[in-house]
């Protein structure tokens, strides 16, 4: 063989023996090709988008996979220099971002994760969640930054939705530790033990922790004399299938005090239907109770009691606007109030929504007060405001409420929000207005003998209760066998002329006159209904007087307003003929009616 032979033989040896090589390395590259390709389709798969750019002037993007197009982008925006990476950055959050790449970039740190907000090509502002790993050169300087981007809008919406709830949760515990209403859940057992109970349980003397560790049993407080009937009341309600309960009945404090309480529960069932627990609001009512005491002792009925006292409950509100306070008071909007609004007939909504403000609802005649008394309680520092003002409902009557204002202040002291409840008083006003009116009476009946002078303070008394405008008093003349006419107001000459005289056993007397006190329309004869209608009077109340046994008289009071006498003012009528009588009886004979 001669040398170029030798040479081609050498050469394909080395051919063989390359192509030999070349076949594994072939493989290996198909090999990590296909991993590539696989990690491509797992990532533009996935949630996460991958980013690489340089440490430079608005970060231009060298790589980024293409699931990048979720954020409505190309990869072509990117690479072809159009987009940078801070431009996808929202421009609120885009320098915290830049000084913290800045610093971990100068610590030396290899990753880090940070939250922020970037901009879709669509113009929407999604959260994301990156997390970075800092490429760097020989000399140790950041050359590029490899971000791992995940969207997290979902969940950061979660985040506000649950912070604004905790919020509101905050608002409501306020609320409710700073009213008079403790709030308990009860479990359905012997004695009722307690799994939950407001911090202002202390208003009993007592703390949380002496009802959740079972020290005390919320049962074993309620007055021994009252136990068993609320028990039973409560089984009836379960029994009947109810989902509320409500009774008043007495507790003792942790000192040994008896207090007064109004319990609303509203039971709790499974999906069987089975009671598992009651959840219960407590107000402390032993104020009412001693007037409905008072009022029970003057008045001598237990119907008074019943009209006069209006279950209520706390309406809780939240006001933050006080930039302008307290020129803008009087128009004040609310940012929070509970629904138990509607009491008042107005819903949440109305004034959440702006379409009513509270100080639109404040009688016109009370507003300034309540303006120039709040703004006092802010300037001279005082922590809570309260007063008693009159409202007007949805259906355009008036209300008493006792509004409890607490003020809050920053660090500066200065006013940042009012938070408070409305309480409906308007049963305790009436009773007051009643009892006040009966014993300004009592006072007037003693300085005098003088019947015509009684008579007129009598009709001046009720008539100053709002459902009654017109009156008439009547009185047995045992001489002539009659009864009289001897007093009257609101009433027109005419049909005065034709029911100021009646023979003691006539048949209007005896319609007219009974021992039971009257308030029907049909209970009179067709003559005096006809009258009754002449004159236009829409509603009756006729109180016998009796004394030592014997019918002397009646009080005759009449409406051209209302349809029926409310159980309230029937109360105060009955009265105040039990009152009166005692004062009439012996100086009725001598009196000249001329």
């Amino acid at each position: 063989m001669d040398e170029e032979s030798e040479d081609y033989g050498t050469l394909n040896d080395n051919f063989q023996t390359a192509g030999s090589k070349n076949n594994v390395r072939g493989e290996a590259l198909h090999a990590a090709l296909e991993k590539e390709e696989t990690l491509k389709t797992m990532i533009n798969n996935s949630h996460i988008v991958l980013f690489l750019w340089k440490n430079e002037d608005k970060w231009p993007v060298e790589f980024v996979s293409e699931n990048v197009a979720k954020f409505g982008y190309t990869v072509e925006d990117f690479t072809s220099g159009r987009i940078m990476y801070k431009d996808l950055i929202y421009s609120d959050d885009l320098k915290e971002v830049e000084e913290e790449f800045e610093r971990k970039a100068k610590s030396g740190a290899s990753a880090f994760s940070m939250e922020y907000r970037i901009i879709t090509k669509a113009g929407d502002i999604r959260w994301i969640n990156e997390r970075t790993f800092i490429q760097r050169g020989p000399d140790g300087e950041a050359t590029h930054f490899q971000g791992v981007v995940l969207d997290i809008t979902r969940r950061k919406k979660g985040e506000e939705e649950l912070e604004e709830t905790l919020k509101i949760q905050k608002v409501l515990t306020t609320a409710v530790n700073n009213s008079p209403a403790v709030v308990f859940l009860w479990k359905n057992e012997k004695y009722w033990p307690a799994v939950f109970v407001s911090d202002n349980v202390v208003q009993f003397g007592y703390t949380v922790d002496d009802f959740l560790s079972q020290k005390i049993q919320y049962g074993k407080i309620i007055h021994p004399d009252d136990f068993n009937r609320v028990e039973e009341k409560l089984d009836r309600s379960i029994q009947k299938g109810e989902v509320s309960f409500n009774s008043e009945y007495r507790i003792f404090t942790k000192t040994g005090d008896m207090l007064w309480v109004n319990e609303r529960t509203f039971i709790q069932r499974d999906m069987d239907g089975r009671v598992v627990c009651f959840q219960g609001i407590v107000l402390d009512i032993t104020r009412r109770k001693k007037i409905e005491k008072a009022l029970r002792k003057s008045l001598k009925t237990q119907k008074m009691l019943q009209s006069i006292v209006n279950k209520s409950s706390a309406v809780a509100f939240l006001r933050k606007n006080v930039e302008n306070f307290p020129a803008n008071l009087e128009n004040w909007p609310v940012d929070y109030i509970s629904e138990n609004v509607t009491q008042f007939g107005y819903s949440a909504e109305d004034f959440l929504s702006g379409k009513i403000l509270y100080g639109n609802i404040i009688h016109r005649e009370d507003i300034q007060a309540v303006v120039e008394s709040l703004a006092r309680s802010v300037r001279e520092g005082y922590d809570s405001f309260e007063m008693e003002y009159r409202i007007i409902t949805g259906d355009g009557s008036i209300r008493w409420v006792e509004d409890r204002t607490f003020i809050q202040r920053d660090r500066k002291g200065k006013v940042t929000r009012f938070q408070g409840i409305i309480i409906d008083v308007t049963g305790r006003k009436e009773a007051e207005k009643m009892l006040e009116i009966q014993k300004e009476l009592g006072v007037s009946l003693s300085t005098t003998w003088n019947l015509q002078t009684m008579l007129t303070q009598i009709l001046d008394a009720c008539l100053k209760i709002e459902e009654i405008d017109a009156a008439g008093i009547y009185l047995k003349d045992e001489l002539l066998d009659q009864i009289n006419l001897v007093a009257h107001r609101g009433l027109s000459s005419e049909f005065v002329k034709n029911v100021s005289v009646y023979r003691a056993d006539s048949p209007e007397a005896r319609q007219i006159w009974t021992e039971k006190p009257v308030y029907r329309m049909d209970f009179f004869s067709d003559k005096m209904a006809d009258l009754i209608r002449n004159e236009k009077i829409t509603a009756v109340a006729v109180i016998p007087m009796k004394h030592r046994g014997e019918i002397i008289g009646s009080l005759n009071f009449a409406s051209h307003t209302t349809d029926r006498i409310p159980q309230n003012v029937r109360s105060f009528l009955e009265s105040v003929a039990f009152q009166v009588v005692n004062y009439i009886a012996p100086v009725r004979i001598a009196a000249d009616f001329g």
